[in-house]
């Protein structure tokens, strides 16, 4: 993919995101373009038709107004042109005006007339009506005229606004979008390169501990063997290491060290056991289970002896000692209770005998 097809940027999906928003605005700004280039168009057609009906009205106009005034030079009216081109009273003027279309400023123009006409003793003599006709005629063409040029200028504007709108919908549709969709297609492939690329690496680390845990059973295994033991276990076609990554500590895998080990995590754990029995609780039949799950089996009494334990006779004795202690006790709290439990229901049955004989008979 070229490189001025797409936007320089990092692929990461915090981009991916912000890309395809920009994708979705683009997209959603085109449309709006669209819209306003539509309505330019119809609104530039409504001004072309009002044009041409104004033209066809101005040269109506203006071939009546040029023979208003032929017909008052024939008739003999005292009108003389000079009056009017001498005159420095000014009678017309033009505003300019704006007004917005389809969020276009337009500006237009409106003829304004003062009440008192220039030079208003002009035909006196003879033909006065014929002079005013040709004044009022000549307004009407001037106020056609300045509306046309209005319209005029307006279906300028309105046609340089849409070819400007046009420009911006093309350039959105054949320029930025496609530019936004190649950045969104480079974005995503990276990002799939990148998920390939740690999925490999998830199977090579796999891979790697599934070697380590192979060397690691090879090497318990074939560490105390006797050289006729190894050389038959070779035999039989299966490598006595495999090679790994992973560095193992031989001497910690030697049968006396691991003996040993194992005795002191046996021993740990009953004397941890016997801190717990310590500890009664309140409910009976947890304490119950929880003891006879720590009570000493002949298999620990056969090991501690067999491991020649410091003080192991002692410390069983003194293990059965609370064991029975704690049984007895928990006989005498449990007869307490139901000693207990009996003379409340006596009471209650009493007491509820009592209730019944106390009512007044019905």
């Amino acid at each position: 993919m070229a490189g001025h097809d797409r936007l320089i940027i990092f692929p990461s999906r915090a981009n991916e995101v912000q890309i395809k928003q920009r994708i979705a605005a683009a997209k959603r700004g085109m449309g709006l373009l669209k819209r306003k280039r539509d309505a330019i168009d119809i609104k530039l057609r409504e001004l072309k038709r009002l044009m041409a009906e104004k033209e066809e009205e101005v040269d109506y106009k203006m071939r009546n107004a040029i023979f208003s005034i032929t017909k008052a030079n024939l008739i003999g009216t005292d009108f003389n042109p000079a009056y009017v081109t001498d005159t420095h009273l000014a009678t017309t003027t033009i505003t300019k005006r704006q007004q917005k279309i389809v969020g276009i400023t337009m500006h237009y123009f409106e003829l304004e007339f003062s009440p008192v006409a220039a030079y208003p003793l002009t035909g006196l003599g003879c033909g006065g009506q014929h002079v005013q006709i040709v004044r009022t005629r000549f307004q009407e063409v001037l106020t056609d005229l300045v509306a046309f040029a209005s319209l005029e200028y307006m279906v300028r504007m309105m046609m340089y606004a849409s070819r400007q709108t046009n420009m911006r919908v093309n350039a959105l549709d054949h320029v930025v979008i496609p530019r936004f969709i190649n950045t969104h297609a480079y974005i995503c492939g990276e990002l799939e390169e990148f998920e390939r690329e740690e999925f490999y690496r998830l199977k090579r680390s796999q891979v790697k501990q599934l070697e380590a845990k192979i060397a690691f059973t090879e090497i318990i295994r074939t560490k105390n063997m006797t050289p006729e033991e190894l050389e038959a276990y070779l035999k039989r076609g299966t490598y006595a290491h495999p090679v790994a990554d992973v560095h193992f500590d031989l001497d910690d895998f030697d049968r006396d060290n691991v003996e040993d080990r194992v005795r002191q995590a046996r021993l740990q754990r009953h004397l941890k056991r016997m801190e717990e029995q310590e500890q009664a609780p309140e409910d009976i039949d947890a304490f119950l289970k929880r003891s006879s799950s720590f009570s000493p089996t002949p298999s620990m009494v056969e090991y501690m002896a067999r491991a020649q334990v410091p003080y192991a006779a002692e410390i069983i004795a003194e293990a059965k000692k609370k064991k029975e202690e704690q049984k007895k006790r928990a006989v005498e709290m449990r007869k307490a209770a139901e000693k207990k439990n009996a003379e409340q229901r006596k009471r209650d049955e009493e007491k509820k005998d009592d209730e019944e004989n106390d009512e007044p008979p019905q």
